[in-house]
């Protein structure tokens, strides 16, 4: 048995348990009390909404699954089960409207949301498996924020970060950070979210949703101009909200210097600044050197730095509240591998080494955009 399916087995089992046993957490996510670890949120469903000749398919999680198998891994993190979330908590990122559009699509078999765009597919049971996406970014980060779990991370498929209020793109149907930070406001009282995102493709739908909200600061990492197209560093906040807009785009060939270098000189004094009560982390791996939509240039050393800079600052932040959601990596080998080096960093095991190593192509020089950076942000 795959240690996929063994985990899923454990999960519906842990859902079953007795009551006696288990402390209940957020909506229903039961852990067992006393127990601090690494979190993860794995759902059947995130398999079952799947385009095989899509970039964006199933297998991204199948190579997770074996090389997490592979390091041992599975065995060391605690399940947090998944659920549906409600119409309720998603209208917190979507309107009913749209809602209502992406499960007729679903239940009408699917089709792509746009099809003179095509990029973003949904199946027949696509609408339950964003639902239980956003449900379980929920339930994560409800299990991170009452420590039940040190941190944690939620393998979900759709992802969420380009999805706007009324429209689905770039593979993505609901917004589940946007959601799960909501969520932390609503159900513990939370002040002060703030989503940090690397995917190489700026989360656009990230910066609309809360690029009037004050309590929720969205830092981006990525490659510009490039698709959306979004993310300048002009956008800074409207409103209340000045200074927790903070993108940090580069051009082509930027790696692991830049990516690294912008964490320390501008999105952490910034983080400071914020004060962040929870850490989301939207950590899409198509940054990486060899993924095929991309042009940039980090390793997956670079990623398990900069996800041990993350960690550090929720350490200092946040009583090391942190929660991460998957995001892109296109090519299985390095997203396997960058998944599994984040679960060794949350961990605290010792780091496998860099199996693919640098890039081949020296990255290019971004130091005067980092002083540009600097200034916009008043850093």
């Amino acid at each position: 048995m795959s240690g996929r399916r063994q985990f899923i087995e454990n999960v519906l089992k842990l859902g079953l348990a007795s009551a006696a046993s288990l402390t209940t957490v957020g909506c229903g996510t039961p852990v067992r009390p006393g127990v601090r670890s690494t979190g993860v949120v794995l759902d059947k469903l995130f398999f079952e909404h799947d385009l095989p000749e899509h970039p964006e398919n199933a297998q991204r999680l199948v190579a997770i699954d074996k090389e997490l198998e592979r390091r041992s891994l599975w065995e060391k993190l605690t399940p947090v089960q998944a659920r549906l979330a409600s119409n309720e908590e998603l209208r917190w990122a979507h309107s009913q409207n749209y809602i209502d559009e992406i499960e007729s699509i679903s239940e009408y078999g699917g089709g792509f949301f746009d099809p003179y765009v095509g990029d973003t597919y949904l199946n027949s049971v696509s609408f339950e498996a964003a639902k239980m996406a956003a449900g379980g970014a929920i339930q994560l980060n409800l299990a991170v924020y009452d420590r039940q779990v040190d941190s944690g991370f939620a393998l979900l498929r759709p992802p969420g970060h380009h999805a706007l209020e009324n429209r689905a793109m770039g593979f993505c149907l609901f917004n589940s950070d946007v959601i799960a930070a909501r969520a932390l406001q609503k159900y513990r009282g939370v002040k002060r979210v703030a989503i940090v995102d690397f995917d190489v493709h700026h989360g656009n739908g990230t910066q609309d949703l809360t690029i009037d909200d004050p309590s929720i600061m969205a830092v981006s990492i990525h490659q510009h101009p490039y698709w959306p197209m979004t993310g300048k560093a002009e956008m800074v906040g409207e409103g209340e909200a000045q200074g927790t807009n903070v993108n940090c785009p580069f051009g082509s060939g930027a790696g692991d210097q830049a990516y690294l270098k912008v964490f320390d000189e501008v999105i952490l004094p910034k983080l400071q600044a914020f004060q962040p009560q929870q850490i989301i982390v939207f950590a899409g791996y198509d940054a990486h050197w060899r993924d095929p939509l991309a042009e940039h240039r980090v390793s997956i050393d670079g990623f398990n730095r900069l996800l041990q800079k993350l960690k550090g600052a929720a350490q200092d932040l946040c009583g090391g509240r942190l929660a991460l959601s998957l995001g892109g990596g296109y090519e299985l080998e390095p997203l396997a591998h960058s998944v599994a080096g984040s679960f060794e960093v949350l961990l605290e095991e010792p780091l496998t080494p860099d199996p693919l190593g640098p890039s081949p192509q020296r990255e290019n020089d971004y130091s005067r955009q980092l002083e540009e950076l600097k200034q916009i942000h008043r850093v």
